[in-house]
């Protein structure tokens, strides 16, 4: 039985597990490429043929080729154009002997990873003929090399994925596997055109690959909904795959990028991904052979494991991914919004009445009251992830500010679709309620310029309250998180902030009239370097911030260590913890084990598995926790997240609101 043959056969015999994250490997290694990174199959064999025999001694049964990227338009930028079929066929054949040196006998199937022709940060489309040449041309090389099969992966277009399984076929008869990416958006994983699991498995799934799946963007949990979706729309043979991300990517000092990563949480996925009705699990960005260890533990085990595997049905059965934290809540169908249809006015507009609030000035009664005299301050978010209906954003900071909320929140959203902009929901949260609004001002993607005439353009309708942050442009598939221009950082834009609030602009010249900007800035107690996020705190407040907002918190112990570590500074600045109330296990596994610079115990994540998805345990578990740190005098408000309609963010606000008392 040929290796052709061989690999389909076993694939609908049973789950194979592939490996993991060659890029990821290769870069631990602290290999240095000038090109596209694929070349080191040709300039550093030994490397290459080291890093596929980790994932051989982890228990890979399918190693992909290290040719992501090798395909013509892509060489083409690093001056590689005319070495495709040498990258290509170099690598192939290096998988190969890999595979005959170090597990002679042993069932291991070699798959040629192709990426589509171009990246999406390219500066011009290619044209449809040349991407068709340039996947046959790749393909070609790879056949020849001896894989024994093809990955179309990270596509982020349904119909450019059914192209490249098309020309692939015009030069091979080996078995296709077709892999889509996902982000999550609106609550739910489409891809970059927009399209739903659903449909890339009906359009492609159509042209009858071996498999069709989903690789990269997506983390472990949020990759199990596009696994069940993709399962039941598939045609009837066709299989499907699941590789997701280790976890969500963490942009560290240097810039370069780390992944949230748990390798038991991995295998644990591994195995609902087999119940799911996967039949090739693997890795993407940031898995490693522990990774691969894990996961081959949970599929040795998977036969074994009814009545012990979570079955489907137990799990969320919609986790919603949001780059920088944890599911959140579904906010239901349309008729389930509540409040949300009063929020318009009766000539259909958004702007609604003006509704009762502490008044605008209570950012700035908190700021300026002394430090024994400063009363608790309440903010509610009103903005909630993905959503761009302008009325749901009013109608959540009404609802806070009905519960107590003294102050509400604009946040921004991370995200590559087109988006109403957190500076405009706030502008229209200042005109129609009688509250302060603090909006999250990043600096990412931005020139100097650009943001000095946007924070002028705030003051002009009046929004003053600024929590200002570096930023990172979201996440899909191969763009990488550092994209985008960051002329100044967080510091440079408390700079520019600050000296507008004084009356003057950077260059020193004055302003007709002084901006009266209240400036805050984020402090992470989850950071995993928590020196170099002190000294970070320290530099925004030389450069002028007067308050810090820490991120999400669920423990208070790092808390208490960053604090400690700021007043040995001489540092003592109002603090405001951000507390998101738990809504349930899925989220509190999501947090704990993918989403950095979040500190999750093991106390609240057995509680969290206990209550199952029951939100109420969390809610009590924020209470305890905002009771406890102002009870300490360890912070001087709380701001509450929580996604979901209006009403659930009253809920909330009103809860943490009474444990706000224990501080009089």
């Amino acid at each position: 039985m040929d290796g052709v043959s061989g690999f389909v056969e076993a694939l609908r015999g049973r789950p194979l597990l592939g490996d993991g994250a060659m890029g990821t490997l290769a870069q631990a290694t602290g290999a240095r490429s000038e090109g596209a990174g694929t070349e080191l199959a040709l300039f550093a064999p030994e490397l290459v043929a080291a890093l596929h025999r980790r994932y051989l001694d982890a228990g890979a049964e399918v190693l992909q080729t290290h040719t992501y990227g090798a395909i013509r338009p892509r060489l083409a930028r690093h001056g590689l154009a005319e070495r495709v079929r040498d990258i290509n066929l170099a690598a192939a054949r290096l998988a190969r002997q890999t595979i005959e040196d170090a597990a002679p006998g042993r069932p291991v199937f070699v798959a040629g990873s192709v990426s589509p022709a171009t990246s999406p940060r390219a500066a011009a489309p290619v044209e449809a003929a040349a991407v068709r040449a340039a996947v046959r041309e790749q393909v070609a090389a790879l056949d020849e090399g001896g894989v024994d099969l093809v990955v179309l992966e990270t596509f982020a277009c349904a119909e450019e994925l059914a192209a490249a399984l098309e020309a692939a076929r015009e030069v091979s008869d080996l078995p296709m596997i077709a892999q889509a990416t996902f982000a999550d958006e609106d609550g739910t994983p489409v891809t970059t055109r927009g399209e739903t699991p659903e449909q890339v498995a009906a359009i492609v799934g159509a042209l009858r690959p071996v498999a069709v799946g989903s690789n990269c963007t997506l983390g472990p949990q949020g990759l199990l909904a596009v696994v069940r979706r993709m399962a039941t729309a598939v045609p009837d043979g066709v299989l499907v795959t699941a590789l997701p991300n280790a976890g969500l990517p963490h942009v560290v000092s240097d810039r370069s990028v780390r992944f949230a990563s748990d390798a038991d949480h991995f295998g644990r996925y591994a195995a609902h991904y087999v119940a799911a009705g996967a039949h090739l699990i693997g890795g993407c960005c940031g898995t490693t052979p522990a990774h691969v260890v894990a996961a081959a533990r949970a599929l040795a085990a998977a036969p074994a494991l009814d009545g012990v595997l979570t079955p489907t049905s137990a799990l969320p059965a919609r986790p919603v991914v949001v780059a920088g934290r944890g599911p959140v809540l579904d906010v239901g169908p349309a008729d389930d919004a509540g409040p949300v249809e009063d929020a318009r006015s009766d000539d259909g507009s958004a702007s609604g009445p003006t509704v009762p609030g502490p008044g605008h000035g209570a950012l700035a009664t908190w700021l300026d009251a002394r430090p024994g005299r400063r009363r608790s301050l309440l903010v509610a978010e009103a903005t909630v992830p993905g959503s761009d209906d302008l009325a749901v954003s009013l109608a959540r900071g009404r609802a806070a500010l009905g519960a107590g909320a003294q102050v509400l929140w604009s946040a921004r959203e991370r995200s590559r679709r087109p988006r109403t902009t957190a500076s405009a929901v706030a502008a229209a949260l200042h005109d129609s309620t009688a509250a302060d609004v603090m909006l999250t001002v990043t600096s990412w993607n931005t020139s100097r310029m650009t943001l000095q005439a946007d924070l002028l353009g705030l003051d002009a309708l009046g929004v003053h309250a600024l929590v200002c942050e570096t930023g990172n442009p979201p996440v899909h598939a191969d763009r990488a998180v550092r994209d985008g221009v960051w002329e100044v950082d967080a510091v440079g834009l408390v700079e520019l902030a600050t000296s507008l609030a004084r009356g003057v602009d950077p260059d020193g010249s004055p302003l007709p009239v002084a901006c009266p900007f209240r400036v805050g800035v984020r402090v992470t107690p989850g950071s995993d370097d928590l020196d170099r996020e002190l000294a970070r705190v320290r530099t925004k407040v030389e450069a002028g911030a007067e308050y810090l907002v820490t991120r999400p918190v669920y423990e208070l112990d790092r808390l208490r260590r960053v604090l400690e570590g700021l007043a040995a500074t001489g540092i003592r600045l109002p603090v405001l913890l951000t507390v998101a109330p738990l809504s349930g296990f899925a989220e509190a596994e999501q947090l704990r084990h993918e989403v950095p610079d979040i500190v999750l115990p093991d106390a609240v994540l057995e509680g969290a598995r206990s209550a199952g998805e029951d939100p109420g345990p969390g809610l009590e578990l924020a209470a305890d926790l905002v009771a406890e740190a102002v009870g300490e005098g360890l912070v001087d408000g709380v701001v509450v997240r929580r996604p979901g309609p209006p009403g659930a963010l009253a809920e909330a606000v009103s809860h943490l609101g009474a444990a706000l008392a224990v501080r009089t």
